[in-house]
């Protein structure tokens, strides 16, 4: 039986404290930076409450302000942050390029972030030089080159993000695709174990139908006799079914012994191996969907159960003889057959069925698993 995929792709948990902790290390930043500057400056202060308003507008997500909104927001970013880093008295606030380098690497894609970083970078170098050449002390104009430097982090940790969510987009594709296929499986399962009990019982009840047409009444009450046993196998048959879903290991040998029990002879040839689950169930199941279509379509005949053991490879064939008498018309629905095919299409075996002399048989083969 195989195995769901495990759907438990989640961020590593730094980086979930990192997103969960970004409006706090917001506020910290924000407070320090007042804390740091000299807020009787009007410039500095002016700068100081647009850089805090953006850094603080950017814990929101893009979905919510949209892209339009994202990108004015860090069109004014690079200004105002350019604008405050030669200032003096500022303090913490110069950590504001910085900042917003990292935080376009994580929220904006390479396309936009990249060219953004530079700009930055660039912006901050021309107000350092700018003021450098007025007489201001501060920075040497060249660190303004590393303002954009931070985009990387970000860019690294977004790269990562988009990772995990493409892979969990994957493993829901796949989790959806396995549930799907075991859907399938189980309605092959219960098609197979209800085709094989209630075409038996339809059959003995139409029998004894016919008797008491007949005014046969023992035969017929013998017929009806034979249905409940059919019910009661095909109860036996479904409780063996389910339990067969929830086994890691199914036996194949005394599986089959005691599928055909009474309805036909069972042999097995060569030396039995272990198979996989589905292998077993596909030869379970097309030895039950045979011995329904002989029950079906050749009522009375003999049938024979062979199962043979090879180096490469397991056969199963099911073969009956002539009817003794002519059975009546049924209606088929075709399922039989078409999810035996299936079934060996899920397990790598084939499927073949025609008729063999006066009789009929069908043939299911699997290769054997070979040792890793």
């Amino acid at each position: 039986m195989t195995s769901a995929p495990t759907p438990d792709v989640r961020l590593p948990a730094l980086d979930r404290f990192r997103l969960s902790s970004r409006p706090y290390v917001t506020a910290v930043v924000v407070v320090a930076a007042f804390a740091t500057s000299d807020l009787h400056d009007p410039l500095v202060l002016t700068l100081l409450v647009v850089n805090s308003l953006v850094l603080a507008a950017s814990t929101v997500s893009r979905r919510s302000t949209g892209l339009r909104l994202s990108l004015a927001g860090a069109g004014i970013a690079l200004v105002a942050s350019a604008a405050i880093l030669p200032l003096g008295g500022t303090g913490v606030a110069a950590a504001f390029p910085f900042l917003f380098a990292g935080h376009a690497g994580w929220r904006f894609k390479p396309s936009i972030a990249f060219p953004y970083a530079v700009s930055l970078s660039v912006a901050c170098a021309c107000a350092l030089w700018i003021a450098d050449h007025h007489g201001v002390d501060g920075w040497p104009w060249a660190a303004g080159l590393f303002a954009g430097w931070p985009v990387l982090i970000g860019y690294s940790r977004r790269s990562r993000l988009d990772a995990l969510r493409n892979a969990r987009r994957a493993t829901d594709a796949e989790l959806r695709e396995h549930a799907l296929a075991e859907r399938a499986r189980i309605a092959r399962d219960i098609h197979d174990v209800l085709a094989h009990s209630l075409s038996g019982v339809n059959m003995q009840l139409e029998v004894a139908d016919a008797l008491l047409d007949a005014g046969r009444a023992d035969e017929a009450r013998a017929a009806v006799s034979k249905a409940q046993s059919l019910v009661r196998e095909g109860l036996t048959e479904t409780r063996r079914a389910v339990q067969t879903l929830r086994q890691d290991v199914l036996p194949l040998v005394p599986t089959m012994a005691a599928l055909v029990d009474a309805d036909g002879n069972f042999r097995v040839e060569g030396e039995a191996v272990d198979l996989d689950t589905p292998q077993s169930q596909f030869l379970v199941r097309c030895a039950q969907e045979a011995l329904t279509n002989a029950r079906t379509h050749a009522p009375g005949a003999a049938v024979d159960v062979v199962l043979r053991f090879a180096a490469e490879q397991v056969e199963l064939s099911v073969t009956n003889g002539p009817a003794p008498s002519p059975p009546k018309p049924v209606d088929s629905t075709g399922m039989g057959l078409v999810g035996m095919r299936e079934r060996a299409a899920l397990v790598g075996g084939s499927v073949a069925a025609g008729p063999d002399g006066r009789g009929w048989t069908v043939r299911a083969t699997v290769a054997v698993p070979q040792p890793h």
